[in-house]
């Protein structure tokens, strides 16, 4: 992979920008928690700002979707990330509880744009490389994404605790403007549909094909609603892990990062095994029991008597999350026909949204009302029920594209010679 000059601008991008995220999101996240002393109002806030940046896949996905399927992919990600680099230094504002709306406003133009650069990211990967290289692939993607788990919080939790919030907001800008620069190396490759293909369709025909191909689908119901499942749980985990650690085990703010990096170290482990298994077990095999693990692990912490228990749930919990990204995304780039992998994406997006959407928005009435601790023995219940109804639907799914009467969606492909995404 390292002598596919455009794979590696791809992945270096990655790298840089996922690594400037983790500071946006530990800064945000301990500026939100400290405004207040209790925990329930600590979850309330953060999961209405992490509902603002999960809202713009519902509400703009469709769209998204359909753009990256008529427009230059390569061009999408790079004025994603130059308006995002616009956008995150606005979170220097955010001084106090009152500021809370303005919190959610900069979290939903963000992510907007955000919903734009990943469906065109995952769509241009097999452009770049061949259907037999897009298991691994996906694992170097995997593993740079590990690399700025490793790195990203340790370096943000110095920063913040040193010099405050704001100056991580301003490095999570500066990565995207690096970022935006290594995708206009990306050359000699097609990065979007043919023209006369896409002038030929409306916008509402191509946003109607993609629905209908993802609802006659079986490879999409089975992501999707294993996938949804698992974010019934997820989702509030993401809104109570802050707040759990800081309220229950009085966890200072230096450690956060150590955990987010003993996490990014699991998540490293976990990519260097993606080789070996995609050449031995099925995707939706290695998924599956990823999925089962990390819901395992997320249950057991609501059993952890102390603090220095997370040292050895959170390596366990991101050992998984590579092989279940790298698998489902390499069944769908395999399974779903290039010209229309941004839309039939979309639709999957969409409805694990609504689904993670509904699981913060309970978070913090379900940490009230039955504990915080067994809201994660709840969620890891959850994981490994989604894992399961995932494997169960999709237990004679292939490697490659089905060929079954639910694949034929009729005039889906008219024409179309081009071919051409889950953190």
């Amino acid at each position: 992979m390292l002598k596919n000059h455009n794979f590696v601008l791809l992945w270096i991008a990655q790298c840089i920008s996922s690594a400037g995220d983790s500071f946006t999101f530990l800064a945000l996240t301990i500026k939100i928690n400290d405004f207040y002393s209790d925990a329930g109002e600590s979850a309330r806030a953060l999961g209405v700002v992490l509902i603002a940046f999960a809202l713009p896949q519902l509400v703009v996905g469709l769209l998204a979707g359909t753009l990256v399927d008529r427009m230059d992919r390569k061009r999408i990600m790079i004025a994603s990330d130059v308006i995002r680099a616009l956008i995150v230094p606005a979170f220097i504002f955010i001084r106090a509880p009152v500021d809370l709306p303005l919190a959610c406003a900069i979290a939903f133009l963000a992510s907007t744009f955000s919903v734009f650069f990943y469906p065109a990211r995952t769509a241009l990967l097999p452009a770049l490389v061949s259907k037999q290289e897009l298991m691994t692939a996906n694992g170097w993607m995997q593993m740079g994404n590990t690399i700025a788990r490793l790195s990203g919080p340790v370096l943000a939790g110095i920063v913040v605790s040193q010099w405050g919030s704001n100056v991580a907001f301003g490095i999570d800008a500066v990565s995207f403007i690096i970022s935006a620069l290594l995708l206009i190396g990306i050359m000699g490759v097609v990065t979007r549909v043919a023209v006369e293909e896409v002038s030929s369709r409306s916008t509402w025909n191509d946003l109607k094909e993609g629905v209908r191909y993802a609802t006659h689908s079986r490879l999409l119901q089975g992501v999707t609603l294993g996938i949804a499942i698992a974010m019934l749980g997820l989702g509030a985990v993401n809104v109570l892990f802050i707040p759990f650690l800081r309220h229950i085990f009085q966890a200072p703010i230096e450690a956060l990062g150590g955990l987010e990096a003993s996490q990014g170290a699991g998540m490293f482990l976990g990519g260097l095994i993606i080789g070996t298994l995609g050449k031995r077990l099925r995707p939706i095999v290695i998924a599956v029991i990823a999925m089962l693990i990390l819901g395992l692990s997320i249950g057991l912490f609501g059993f952890a008597p102390a603090y220095g228990y997370a040292f050895i749930l959170m390596p366990l919990a991101g050992f998984t999350f590579p092989p279940i990204n790298a698998s489902l995304q390499t069944m769908l780039q395999r399974g779903v026909p290039g010209e229309i992998l941004g839309r039939a994406g979309s639709v999957m997006e969409m409805a694990i949204s609504v689904a993670n959407l509904f699981s913060m928005g309970v978070a913090s009435w379900m940490g009230d009302l039955i504990g915080l601790r067994e809201t994660f023995i709840l969620s890891g219940v959850m994981l490994i029920l989604g894992g399961l109804a995932m494997g169960w639907i999709l237990r004679k799914e292939q490697a490659f594209p089905e060929k079954g009467a639910d694949m034929q969606v009729p005039d889906l492909q008219s024409g179309s010679e081009v071919s051409v995404a889950a953190d």
